[in-house]
């Protein structure tokens, strides 16, 4: 896949994913007209599978001519992999004109990825703070001032065992469910160079907060993050996520994504709402949005899911069936 496209679209990804009960594969066609990529990841059920598409495809050049022909090798491989339906979540408008149906898709179901994120530029130092809310930047400078220090750790076990005990910590405490230990160590295994573990230690000893990002192309994306409930108060969590960035920006990252934020706005404002990303809990973002909107990035909202039916049979049943996550 291209630079231009997203990491989900990556080789890579769908290595990793193989790994984890999908199967990849991947398509490109090259045209007068342009080219067309995408990588759809089969998720099997039994003697049925359904195929998911995230964050694609890439389309450059004319959407209109293109569309059909990545259309009929999108079915070519659902009958393959006997899937009932393809859920598609570009990453970005695919620029083709009329109506859903005109495309021979509906509309599909909500996001399977988050529906908007916070995507930082990548600018000098000086310019990455500036743009941060106030709070933001005091707690950066803060996580220095204590000497809060950042490691970036070898992919090797005692790191993982580090790392993956502080997301069961973050998880119980904020309530959201994490993956498997296996899944954090081969993502990094698998991404490698292109991945990131990076540790911020409090008084050169106790952990604050872990973090595993990737980069893809031009971009760099927070993936996997925890942080001590200890510690907090040493900005460890803020100091991590501008080194990661800085780390983004030597690799010649232009965009750093926080992935993820709620698709409304919470009602209240950082003027009333104390909530912090330590209080987050479950389904209440309000301390997550502050966080990820505190590095000043811009929100992005991705395209409507779409959904190319194979079998005319219940969609919903077909998408409980596969139990269709990324």
């Amino acid at each position: 896949m291209a630079a231009g496209g997203h990491l989900l679209q990556s080789w890579n990804w769908g290595a990793f994913k193989q790994r984890h009960g999908w199967f990849p594969e991947r398509i490109l066609i090259e045209s007068p007209s342009g080219s067309a990529m995408a990588q759809v990841l089969y998720r099997h059920r039994g003697p049925v599978s359904i195929g998911y598409v995230p964050r694609g495809p890439a389309i450059s050049g004319a959407a209109d001519v293109l569309w059909p022909e990545l259309r009929a090798r999108i079915d070519h491989g659902a009958l393959r992999h006997r899937a009932l339906m393809t859920v598609i979540e570009p990453d970005q408008p695919l620029g083709m004109t009329g109506t859903f149906r005109h495309a021979g898709v509906v509309r599909g179901p909500a996001h399977v990825q988050p529906g908007r994120t916070v995507k930082v530029p990548l600018l000098d130092d000086d310019a990455i703070l500036a743009r941060m809310h106030q709070k933001t930047r005091y707690n950066v400078r803060l996580a220095q001032r204590r000497n809060v220090t950042i490691e970036h750790r070898a992919f090797d076990r005692e790191s993982v065992d580090l790392f993956y005990e502080l997301m069961k910590d973050t998880s119980e405490r904020n309530e959201f469910a994490i993956h498997s230990y296996a899944y954090y160590d081969d993502f990094l295994q698998t991404f490698g160079e292109d991945a990131t573990l990076l540790f911020a230690r409090v008084d050169n000893d106790n952990i604050g907060a872990v973090l595993i990002a990737a980069a893809f192309g031009n971009e760099a994306i927070y993936m996997y993050g925890a942080s001590s409930s200890e510690h907090r108060s040493h900005g460890a969590a803020f100091l991590l996520q501008y080194d990661a960035m800085r780390w983004a920006r030597a690799r010649g990252c232009t965009t750093y994504d926080l992935w993820g934020i709620p698709d409304v706005d919470p009602d209240s404002t950082r003027s009333d709402d104390k909530t912090t990303i330590a209080g987050t809990r479950g389904e209440d973002w309000r301390g997550l949005f502050r966080f990820k909107t505190g590095f000043g990035g811009e929100i992005v909202s991705y395209p409507s899911t779409m959904e190319r039916r194979h079998v005319p049979v219940l969609p919903v049943i077909a998408r409980r069936l596969s139990g269709i996550q990324a």
